[in-house]
């Protein structure tokens, strides 16, 4: 049995568990040692990331929600659903005696009605909307998804009835749904801060339908939630949740051994051993939509021409970089798509690691003494790459090795982002994590014109209105079958063009204690506290 059997075997041994608090509170709670955390509490405004999947389950549910056994769609705040015949409406019948949750800041009025539902997408998708601009006006999941031009209208039939018309088909609009970004808001809250001119608190100060409502918040250091005794499918066994957000992977599990947290999110690769051989931790390790890759920005020489883009990629080791940074608890990724999706093709070769031929690229290119490039690193540890700065210095040493130097660039999350808003990389090291089983929700933000356009997740900076067709074409049809070739081909043209190099799939991973029973890890790899209890 080699090291990733092994691992997934013990994914099997029990549930997620943890112990009451070390300071032995006055109410019952756990502690959740995750990595840092600095955006929004309203997943609609937020960029994809587990952590927003994780805050989304505890204070926020949505229409639809993915079944973490089954993974079929269930309803949440629907509780039954229609699609016309020709794909183009979708009729709700939501559930009844559903109540916002009460804090200092909110005391509901009256239960959740269609009016929080039309609040919420119109929200999203009409610039006119009073809230539309508010965090920025940037919806990343739902600009990515195209929202604005897919949805044509959301109306409602009664106070239990809701209807979506879209402009086009769409296979995965019930899946965007029940992602964690799509979440229900109040639309009488959205009233209450009009009249009080304070319409930022929607997002800083949120309310919604979970299980558990927010108690404090301190950007980077912890989230502080409190059970809502009136959750509509029964308050949850534990009074209080905090998420304590410590970027190290290493400070983490040290707090877990302590005492100070009783679930600890990602260790490192280098930890697993170590944490596997004490009889007090437990590990839950899944299998997760997400790629680490290489984002070469296509609209700036050299990286416009295919042959250089083609030598990076076989100038690359992946297989030393899953031996170095994930050790063997990742998979080397042969395209975006891991091999756990409906979609991908298992037919379809990777570049070979190959320096010789890619020295041979290079001088065909009219580079043969290299070039200098620089490629940005996030400056934080992740699921998907526990050590994004070795991982980079790396790449370097092989790089190196084909006559290109390698300027390596730590940036800041946010000077990131606005420098890559800007195009202004040459290349940069990211990583994607799936919100839906849906492929779409992968190639659409990733490398569509539409993501280009809109500078949100297109990191390559790539446009290719053939693949744009056959994302298009894929999302209009409901045969699976269909749906399959056009994502095959849609791969294989990926591989072809080279505007980013896969690198890895990571398993997502979880160390606790074992006095919390029945946390929920999500499919997307969040987590879910609704369920969970302590048992000394």
């Amino acid at each position: 049995m080699n090291r990733m059997q092994t691992l997934l075997l013990l994914s099997l041994l029990g549930g997620l568990t943890a112990c009451k608090w070390r300071d032995n509170p006055p109410l019952e709670g756990a502690i959740y040692c995750v990595e840092g955390y600095n955006q929004s509490l309203n997943p609609q405004v937020s960029s994809p990331g587990l952590v927003v999947s994780s805050i989304s389950a505890q204070l926020y549910n949505r229409l639809l929600r993915l079944n973490p056994v089954t993974l079929r769609l269930e309803g949440d705040l629907a509780d039954s659903w229609q699609v016309s015949r020709d794909g183009l409406t979708y009729r709700f019948h939501l559930r009844s005696n559903v109540p916002f949750q009460t804090t200092p800041w909110f005391a509901p009025g009256r239960l959740f009605n269609a009016e929080d539902v039309l609040f919420s997408f119109q929200r999203i998708i009409d610039p006119k909307h009073p809230f539309h601009g508010v965090s920025g006006g940037r919806y990343p999941f739902f600009d990515a998804q195209s929202m604005t031009k897919l949805i044509r209208r959301v109306s409602r039939v009664s106070d239990q009835e809701v209807i979506f018309e879209l402009w086009q088909p769409d296979a995965g609009f019930l899946a965007s749904l029940a992602s964690d970004y799509a979440v229900i808001l109040s639309a009488e809250y959205g009233e209450q801060l009009i009249a009080r001119r304070a319409r930022s608190q929607m997002d800083a100060q949120p309310v919604g339908t979970g299980p558990f409502a927010l108690l404090a918040y301190q950007p980077d250091e912890y989230l502080k939630l409190v059970r809502h005794p009136g959750y509509w499918e029964g308050a949850a066994p534990l009074e209080r949740v905090v998420f304590d957000f410590s970027p190290s992977a290493a400070r983490r599990v040290a707090k877990l051994l302590t005492g100070e947290c009783q679930v600890a999110a990602f260790p490192a690769a280098s930890q697993i051993d170590f944490i596997a051989q004490k009889t007090d931790l437990k590990l839950d390790i899944q299998t997760n939509l997400n790629t680490s890759f290489l984002a070469l920005n296509t609209d700036k020489p050299p990286f416009n021409q295919l042959k250089v883009r083609q030598a990076l990629a076989m100038a690359i080791n992946r297989r030393k970089l899953l031996d170095a940074i994930f050790y063997d608890t990742a998979d080397e990724a042969d395209s975006l798509l891991p091999a756990s999706s409906w979609a991908h093709n298992p037919n379809l070769v990777p570049y070979p690691f190959d320096p010789a031929r890619a020295r041979q690229l290079l001088a065909e290119a009219g580079y043969p003494d290299g070039f200098t490039m620089t490629l940005w690193v996030p400056p934080i540890s992740r699921a998907y790459n526990p050590d994004p700065m070795k991982t980079a210095q790396l790449i370097q040493s092989d790089l190196k090795d084909v006559g290109i130097r390698l300027r390596i660039l730590q940036l800041k999350s946010f000077q990131m982002q606005q420098r890559l808003a800007r195009g202004q990389q040459d290349a940069v090291l990211q990583s994607w994590v799936a919100n839906t089983m849906d492929p779409d929700n992968v190639y659409r933000p990733l490398l569509s014109c539409q993501a280009k356009q809109h500078n949100t997740n297109n990191y390559s900076s790539w446009c290719h209105p053939h693949f744009d067709l056959l994302l298009d074409k894929a999302i209009a049809s409901n045969r699976l079958v269909d749906r399959i070739a056009d994502y095959q081909q849609a791969e294989a043209l990926i591989k072809q063009e080279v505007p980013l190099i896969p690198l890895a799939h990571a398993l997502t991973i979880h160390a606790y204690r074992p006095q919390l029973r029945q946390l929920q890890v999500d499919p997307m790899g969040g987590v879910a506290f609704k369920q969970a209890y302590l048992k000394d």
